[in-house]
């Protein structure tokens, strides 16, 4: 069993009631709309959703006519999204996002991981099964932590000046060193998780090795949360806090 998500069983209560059956106000202005701009059409189709979390992304594709295969590998988070759901057309199950040997090649329309591919250190490993399971044309998409904010869940900050103007800057180190970090996670301020660096040469690289080919890259300026902010950390908003890739089955 995958570790990081294992460790979701100890405050899945606490990520559910923050994700609500919309997602968080992040998600909403930051991350979801570009996911679902990215799947496109989805009447009919059937999407693969890896690592769901409390399932509302699932039962979002399901209400607009979807059928989906969502899976976690806590068990937890797996419980309370099948008290959530009523749609039949979410079909629940416990598994690794880079083990799919559960579904048959060309199963699925799309494949989506939200949020969660950092928690994989093997990335060729998920490329190929992703692949495996695509139709012809499928989509595979993704939202990660933006490259410049390498020290999830927070960015170390420093100070500058520019024409004659102090400006916010984020540190970015060791960028195309291959590491892990282990985190404290932001649900419980306890659990410990692991994540793992990876450049976008990796993704958008390693995706095609396996015939995923990039079509789409979204780099969200957070405006809406950014306004609660003073006017300095507004403007320091303008680096993206996340990407979302969007790759095609050739």
């Amino acid at each position: 069993m995958h570790k990081n998500m294992s460790t979701y069983d100890e405050f899945a209560d606490e990520y559910s009631a923050a994700m609500g059956e919309l997602g968080d106000d992040v998600h909403q202005t930051q991350i979801d709309p570009f996911i679902y701009k990215t799947v496109g059409n989805i009447e009919r189709k059937v999407i693969c959703d890896l690592g769901f979390g409390n399932g509302y992304m699932a039962r979002h594709f399901a209400g607009k006519g979807a059928k989906v295969y969502a899976s976690d590998i806590s068990n937890k988070l797996i419980s309370i999204a099948k008290s959530k759901t009523e749609n039949k057309n979410v079909n629940y199950s416990v598994h690794n996002a880079d083990n799919l040997t559960i579904y048959k090649d060309r199963m699925f329309d799309c494949v989506v991981m939200n949020m969660s591919i950092h928690y994989l250190n093997d990335l060729n490993k998920l490329f190929s099964e992703v692949s495996r399971v695509l139709r012809k044309d499928g989509v595979f998409t993704f939202s990660t932590n933006h490259f410049f904010r390498p020290n999830y869940p927070y960015s170390e900050w420093v100070t500058g000046n520019v024409e004659g103007e102090e400006r916010l800057f984020i540190k970015v180190t060791d960028y195309l060193e291959k590491r892990s970090n282990k985190i404290i996670s932001w649900w419980n301020k306890k659990s410990t998780m692991m994540i793992y660096n990876h450049t976008l040469q990796e993704f958008i690289n390693g995706m095609s090795e396996h015939g995923l080919l990039t079509f789409k890259i979204f780099e969200p300026e957070p405006i809406n949360s950014g306004q609660v902010f003073s006017l300095k950390l507004q403007r320091s908003h303008h680096i993206p806090t996340f990407i979302i890739i969007g790759a095609r089955k050739i």
